[in-house]
């Protein structure tokens, strides 16, 4: 009887130390093409995230993650679907997923992951302005041999986008124009990391093999001061990216760089605080000749899994475009500013130049992003719309004004 009792008390005990977390999402976008024939778009969605984590047993636990996205009727999902975006949920009128599932074995110097994943790295991440993540099944291994220090081996073996409702052996690189020719089934990703800081100072390196299509190394270093003068702290980052082909070529003979940096302060006054910066970003041209036969100036340089979203790391990326998903060689400004009037409100603006002429018509873009994230009974609320006014846009197929709007309204529990 005892037994049964310690038995009975361990399973309470595991479940109590067992976590359910989620959010849910009322998502709606915009995008107006102002001036042209082209046909205003827009979508609407309902849904969310669901997640359970089990408690830990001699350091052993599973997760499982569902997603859903409903349109509610909403959106043109008949006959052309001229006014549909579909990058928030595609053309569905509901989208129901096993997002993530997974085993997870940790203790204090090492996390072992294993099925379908989240990952956070510069290059392959979850790009998750939408209703639903990129995940990937893959094998993640991070080890912590010292304070402040991570060094983390992925292998990847298929993908799953933000609008697919299961996993492939694809990029997104099968979903873009310049690449739509590339075969279903990839051999997926080995990646390896190295980060961390001190004094100061945060560092990063990154090597990705994309199997038959590129290999990628990118580092980034960067500094913050102390606080001078009891308000100002200034900062300075520096990213460098290099690729060069991988096996069969499947992307052709890449051979590109890319390489930025950003100067800033940050500032504190009287419950306010804030920063201005300045970017800039680079890709040399080189001409690189696909299989296809078409030419990119930028040398091939890709990134399979952010390349149409425009999530890639680079400085000058905004939500909307970026010298990655332009697929040209050209350099770009971006100067801005980010203000906390009050702890919970965040209000910022950039104004970007992205100079790609000859190869593209050259674009510039304002962005604004304002989140309020009322806190106190209504924590883990936020609303946050987000502003992108284009004045050319290619990667859209458009070269007039250009306005994207995404309104965004999130319960995390």
């Amino acid at each position: 009887m005892q037994r049964f009792l310690s038995y009975g008390e361990t399973i309470q005990q595991f479940l109590e130390k067992s976590t359910v977390s989620g959010n849910i999402r009322s998502y709606y976008d915009n995008q107006i093409f102002g001036g042209d024939s082209v046909e205003n778009r827009y979508a609407y969605s309902l849904g969310g995230m669901i997640k359970v984590q089990t408690a830990s047993l001699y350091g052993v636990s599973a997760g499982v993650a569902f997603y859903t996205a409903n349109d509610l009727g909403a959106n043109d999902t008949s006959g052309r679907e001229l006014r549909l975006d579909p990058l928030l949920m595609g053309s569905r009128t509901s989208l129901n997923v096993l997002g993530q599932a997974y085993l997870q074995y940790q203790n204090p110097w090492l996390q072992v992951d294993v099925g379908n994943l989240l990952l956070n790295t510069p290059w392959m991440g979850t790009a998750d302005a939408f209703m639903i993540p990129n995940t990937y099944q893959a094998v993640s291994v991070t080890v912590h041999p010292l304070p402040n220090l991570s060094i983390i081996g992925i292998r990847e073996f298929r993908y799953k986008n933000r609008i697919q409702s299961d996993y492939h052996r694809q990029t997104l690189l099968n979903y873009n124009s310049y690449y739509n020719y590339l075969p279903n089934n990839s051999d997926g990703t080995l990646a390896f990391g190295i980060k961390g800081q001190k004094l100061g100072i945060k560092a990063a390196a990154w090597y990705y093999r994309f199997y038959d299509l590129t290999n990628l190394f990118y580092g980034t270093v960067g500094y913050t001061t102390p606080v001078l003068l009891q308000h100002f702290q200034p900062f300075a980052d520096f990213q460098y990216a290099r690729e060069w082909a991988d096996g069969a070529q499947l992307a052709g003979p890449v051979n590109a760089t890319v390489f930025g940096g950003i100067l800033g302060i940050k500032a504190h006054f009287y419950g306010m605080s804030g920063s201005v910066f300045a970017v800039y970003d680079n890709i040399p041209q080189r001409d690189t000749t696909l299989p296809n036969g078409k030419v990119l100036p930028n040398g091939g340089f890709i990134s399979p899994y952010t390349q149409q979203y425009s999530a890639d790391p680079l400085y000058t990326t905004i939500m909307d475009y970026g010298l990655i998903s332009a697929s040209a060689a050209g350099h770009a400004w971006k100067a801005g500013f980010v203000f906390h009037p009050i702890p919970n409100l965040r209000f910022k603006y950039s104004y970007s130049w992205y100079h790609t002429a000859p190869f593209l018509p050259n674009v510039e873009a304002n962005y604004i992003d304002v989140t309020y994230t009322p806190g106190g009974f209504w924590k883990g609320l936020s609303l946050r719309n987000r502003l992108a006014i284009d004045h050319s846009n290619p990667f859209a197929d458009y070269h007039g004004t250009f306005i994207d709007d995404r309104l965004m309204l999130q319960y995390s529990f």
